[in-house]
């Protein structure tokens, strides 16, 4: 449709790999629509940006963010998954706006929790009782993302990156203990995104099947979850795997941050596990802190289930622009 004759913003976002999604919406709003393109290098995210504007009337634009995996040094963003970097200069002269934000994907997460709606997010565990309080952000995806958000003391937030997926993999049992073993032996240094990722479930299925004598090929993400979806014994066990050492990691998370106001959870490989990710397995461990369990007693747990969080998030960037 035409927006030419409104004041907007561009939104997009560059996570997951290979497909680049865009909007526009009026500062402060969420948008109504969001767009993909096919996206394998920088010629490909320009062409994207001009037809979509131009299919949209040529809007003057007052400002623009994206949402990128990964982290800004020095003005740029170097885009693995999509090999090729963003620079903040050449993304102004693009579009023509002095405004250009670029964030890493799971702060865009962590700016759309206070403006989900209740039928956007659904309770893993524990009790919504902490609003207002430092909520945090945390799933697997190709790697293992994580954010928090603060209030500002002002009636506002402040969202933090952080790289928690980066930490030393920290094993419970002694399962958990041989995996580490194994793990090493292949990594040397190993981390939590080794075991919590969607590569992770296929090292945890490898590990799984070295510990119990198995020497079988190996296998994809997406063939070790189609056959837990069947019942077998050495995927299911492997996803259950994952899904501890995730509660795990989320409550350590929580701890770090101080998250009163609850854990979110989100990421492409956690949609892609489904109704394979188990609220109950999740749960038990979350809160399985020792002496420190009182701090986590009831502690909300939720996932996210809104389409495209990070274009959610992105538009708060710009609620200062919004008209009187």
């Amino acid at each position: 449709g035409n927006m030419a004759d409104k004041d907007l913003v561009l939104l997009g976002d560059l996570s997951i790999g290979s497909v680049f999604k865009l909007s526009l919406s009026e500062p402060g709003r969420r948008p109504q629509s969001v767009r993909s393109f096919g996206c394998a290098s920088y010629k490909d995210f320009e062409d994207a940006i001009v037809e979509y504007l131009s299919d949209c009337g040529a809007p003057a634009i007052q400002g623009a963010a994206f949402s990128t995996s990964g982290w800004e040094v020095e003005g740029k963003v170097d885009l693995v998954h999509y090999g090729f970097e963003l620079d903040r200069s050449d993304l102004r002269n693009l579009l023509g706006a002095a405004r250009v934000s670029v964030v890493n994907d799971f702060v865009a997460k962590a700016l759309a929790i206070p403006v989900l709606g209740e039928d956007e997010r659904i309770t893993v565990c524990g009790l919504d009782r902490h609003r207002g309080e430092t909520v945090a952000v945390i799933g697997p995806t190709a790697g293992l993302g994580g954010a928090f958000l603060a209030p500002d003391g002002q009636g506002g937030w402040i969202a933090s990156h952080c790289e928690t997926g980066h930490a030393d993999f920290a094993p419970c049992n002694e399962l958990e203990i041989e995996v580490l073993r194994l793990m090493m032996k292949t990594y040397g240094h190993v981390s939590r995104e080794r075991a919590v990722s969607a590569p992770g479930l296929c090292e945890l299925w490898r590990c799984l099947a070295v510990i119990r004598g198995q020497t079988e090929q190996a296998l994809s993400v997406d063939e070790i979850l189609v056959q837990a979806l069947v019942g077998d014994e050495l995927a299911c066990d492997a996803v259950r795997l994952q899904t501890e050492l995730y509660a795990g990691i989320a409550s350590d998370f929580a701890l770090a941050t101080g998250a009163k106001g609850g854990v979110y959870l989100c990421g492409s490989h956690l949609e892609a596990m489904g109704d394979l990710f188990n609220h109950h397995v999740f749960a038990e461990r979350f809160y399985a802190k020792g002496r420190v369990s009182s701090y986590l007693r009831d502690l909300p747990v939720y996932r996210i289930t809104c389409p495209e969080p990070e274009i959610a998030g992105l538009s708060t960037l710009f609620d200062d622009l919004i008209a009187p």
